[in-house]
């Protein structure tokens, strides 16, 4: 009786989980036997896996999918994606461990440090690690007849600001920025979901969208109208240092063969890190064997969606980068000889910095309580003492 309870509650969890994430729609990887290019078994590959990516349509959805797809072909592991438009759509799942492996944008960032919506009593810093990091892009897009030619033009008009995902509002901030323009200089337009920009553009709801190259829903969009990529010259440094007062993570980046892109007509805009994140507590073997399956089966799915070429070993950036690399990641990539004695100190200090959070964290709740600091005082009050006690 106890154990059917006990099943019960977890199909419960599941389902409020499913909603939270904010769409219904998942995509499932069934076992399908093994495959000829692979052994067919790899210890400690897990026989289900469920996966927090972004929302149907987006580029880390599609590149997600190419990958589950063929790991379940080749070693039978039934792989669910869990999709979500939201950065704690995304990371929920994670933190009530329904969910081993999260593509995750710039929400493990603010997740690790517990800034913005992880700055919360609910959340607080979160010990998660790198898995995997390929490199991404994104930038602003329109469709051709619509005269935008650059960010400047922006000014006054519709520009999409999504609700619940810092990770791409910042960003879009920081391009915004590229001109001098701020929020304030555009017209703010709220929307749910991040993959449905496509189609508030095309029904005029937006003017712009900011979205990965690699987007189906911007595949389909280019094939139906023309789109025009507004450009990031790299030589302008003025306009390049204000993208990086705000998102210093993000660089200028070409990019030839998304969504309205040829290798005759390359395009510069943003580029960063877009991992794969796990829990610190996460075995360092079932990781480890995460990381061997993507490079196993690297060459089935490579050539599935535009930017898996950026997920190859030699691609994905390496360096510890505000967020410590998984330990199960770091023993494949020592394998590979790609790991340094530099990048395992900046790894070990950024472990230490994770002690260090969750210590001012601990104080930070004990004297919210004592002060009778309320909740929507919280936030603020665990900046300044975050400020205060971690150096």
């Amino acid at each position: 009786m106890i154990k059917k309870q006990a099943g019960l509650l977890m199909m419960l969890v599941f389902v409020l989980i499913l909603a939270a994430c904010g769409s219904t729609t998942e995509s499932s990887s069934e076992a399908s036997g093994k495959s000829s290019g692979n052994s067919g078994s790899l210890e400690n590959l897990p026989d289900q896996m469920v996966w927090s990516v972004y929302d149907v349509g987006s580029g880390g959805y599609t590149e997600a999918t190419a990958i589950a797809n063929e790991i379940s072909k080749s070693y039978g592991t039934q792989i669910r994606l869990l999709p979500s438009s939201g950065g704690v759509g995304r990371m929920q799942p994670m933190k009530n461990g329904m969910a081993g492996i999260g593509r995750l944008g710039d929400e493990y960032q603010f997740a690790f440090e517990g800034n913005d919506e992880f700055a919360t009593q609910e959340w607080g810093p979160q010990d998660v690690r790198v898995a995997w990091a390929p490199f991404s892009y994104l930038g602003f897009v329109t469709l051709e007849k619509s005269g935008i030619k650059t960010i400047a033009d922006l000014e006054g008009k519709k520009v999409p600001y999504i609700t619940g995902n810092q990770s791409v509002n910042i960003k879009a901030e920081a391009a915004l920025a590229f001109a001098g323009l701020t929020w304030d200089d555009v017209e703010k337009t709220e929307l749910s979901d991040y993959g449905g920009q496509a189609d508030a553009m095309k029904n005029g709801q937006i003017d712009v969208t900011f979205m990965n190259p690699t987007a189906s829903v911007l595949i389909e969009l280019d094939s139906m109208d023309d789109i025009a990529w507004i450009e990031m010259p790299a030589d302008d440094t003025e306009g390049w240092n204000r993208v990086q007062e705000i998102a210093p993570w993000v660089l200028p980046s070409d990019m030839d063969n998304g969504a309205g892109m040829s290798a005759e007509n390359p395009i510069t805009i943003m580029g960063y890190g877009y991992p794969a994140v796990a829990y610190a507590d996460q075995s360092a073997e079932t990781v480890y064997a995460y990381v061997k399956a993507m490079d196993d089966t690297y060459d089935d799915w490579k050539d599935a969606a535009a930017n898996l070429h950026n997920w190859h070993k030699e691609n994905i950036l390496v360096e510890p980068y505000g967020v410590p690399v998984h330990e199960g990641t770091i023993k494949f990539l020592e394998e590979e000889g790609l790991w340094t004695e530099e990048y395992q100190k900046k790894n070990d200090e950024l472990v230490e910095r994770s002690k260090k959070l969750k210590e001012a964290w601990d104080q930070t709740v004990k004297s919210a309580k004592d002060e009778g600091i309320s909740k929507e005082e919280f936030p603020e009050y665990w900046a300044a003492k975050k400020e205060e006690l971690v150096k």
